[in-house]
C-alpha cells in the first residue's frame, strides 16, 4: 500500500483557499496565502507556545581557545541548557564518510570502551557533528555511528571520543561581576546570556582551553523557533504532517477574515479552538488527551 502524499505548503494554503470559496486559486492567492496568512498563523502559534515538544532541538559548537562570547544558535528562541563536552581521546581521522569513520593508527581506545560513546567531530570537514558509535574495530580503527552524521568528516577531521557531559550553571547577566575573579583559561564552568541585536549570545567562564591533548565542547538543548525554520527542512515538514488541520484552518479563518465573509467569526473560533488544543497536546506535561475518566467517581 502506498503512503500518502505528504503535506506541503502548496498543498496546505491551496485546500485552504478552496475551503474559502476559490475552488482555483490564482497564483497571487496562493502567495498572499503563504506569506501572509500561513506567517500569522505561526506567530500564533509562537506567541501561545514557545516550548511545543516538536520544537525541542539541539545543537553542537567546539570551543575556540581562550574565547568567552559565542553567539547562540540562529534558530534558537528560548531555555537554553548547556553541556560542556570533552573527553581523554583526541585524534585525527584516517578516513570518514556520513555512515563511517577510521580513527588514528595511533587510537589506542577499545571497542568495548567506544562502543555506545559519542564521536565529535573537532575540526576540518564536518566540524560540529556528532554521533553516537555503534561498531567499531581494534583492528583496523573503522566503525560506524548511528545516526548518521550530519555533516560528512574526511581524512584530516580532527575528533574526539566524548566521555563527560557536564551540565553549565547558568547566571544573569549581572552577576558576571561576582566571579569577575574567575580568569584565565580552564574547563567553563558557567555562561551568562545577553541579548544582542540578532538571536542572541552568551559568555562562559572561565574562557576554554584546548591543546593538542584536551578540547572542550558544548551541547546546547533548547526550542528551535517557528517563526525562521527552514520551509523546505525537515523539521518543517514534519509539523506540516504534525500540524495539518491547525494551518489548514488558520489559513482559512484569516482570509475569511480578509473577504469579510459572515463565516469568519465560526471559522476563526474553530481555529482558535485547534490551537489551544494543540498547545496543551504538545506542551511538555500538558498532554490532556492521555487522561481517561472514570465515570463510577460521578
Amino acid at each position: 500500500m502506498a503512503s500518502p502524499t505528504a503535506p506541503s505548503l502548496s498543498s496546505i494554503t491551496t485546500e485552504a483557499l478552496k475551503r474559502a470559496g476559490y475552488s482555483n486559486p490564482s497564483s497571487a492567492q496562493l502567495t498572499r496565502a503563504q506569506d501572509e496568512y500561513m506567517a500569522e498563523v505561526k506567530n500564533d502559534i509562537f506567541m501561545l507556545g514557545k516550548k511545543l515538544k516538536p520544537l525541542y532541538t539541539a545543537s553542537v559548537l567546539v570551543l575556540t581557545e581562550g574565547r568567552s562570547r559565542y553567539s547562540n544558535p540562529t534558530d534558537y528562541a528560548s531555555d537554553m541548557v548547556m553541556d560542556v563536552m570533552y573527553g581523554s581521546h583526541v585524534g585525527t581521522l584516517q578516513a570518514g564518510a556520513a555512515s563511517s569513520f577510521t580513527l588514528s593508527a595511533t587510537e589506542s581506545i577499545g571497542a568495548t570502551s567506544i562502543i555506545g560513546k559519542d564521536l565529535l567531530i573537532t575540526s576540518g570537514t564536518g566540524i560540529g557533528s556528532m554521533s553516537q558509535v555503534v561498531t567499531y574495530s581494534d583492528t583496523t580503527k573503522a566503525g560506524s555511528p548511528s545516526p548518521n552524521f550530519t555533516t560528512a568528516p574526511a581524512n584530516g577531521s580532527g575528533y574526539m571520543i566524548v566521555d563527560t557531559y557536564q551540565p553549565l550553571i547558568q547566571k544573569p547577566d549581572w552577576e558576571m561581576g561576582k566571579i569577575d575573579n574567575i580568569v584565565g583559561q580552564g574547563r567553563p564552568l558557567y555562561y551568562f546570556p545577553i541579548g544582542d541585536a540578532d538571536y542572541g549570545e552568551f559568555i562562559l567562564k572561565p574562557a576554554p582551553y584546548t591543546s593538542d591533548t584536551t578540547v572542550y565542547a558544548l551541547r546546547m538543548k533548547y526550542y528551535a523557533n517557528l517563526l525562521t525554520l527552514d520551509l523546505a527542512g525537515t523539521l518543517q515538514s514534519t509539523l506540516y504532517h504534525r500540524w495539518r488541520n491547525l494551518y489548514t484552518q488558520g489559513v482559512l479563518a484569516k482570509q475569511l477574515q480578509d473577504d469579510d465573509d459572515n463565516r469568519a467569526d465560526r471559522e476563526t473560533q474553530k481555529y482558535i479552538g485547534l490551537l489551544q488544543a494543540m498547545i496543551l497536546r504538545e506542551t511538555y506535561g500538558m498532554d490532556l488527551t492521555n487522561l481517561q475518566m472514570n465515570t463510577s467517581d460521578y
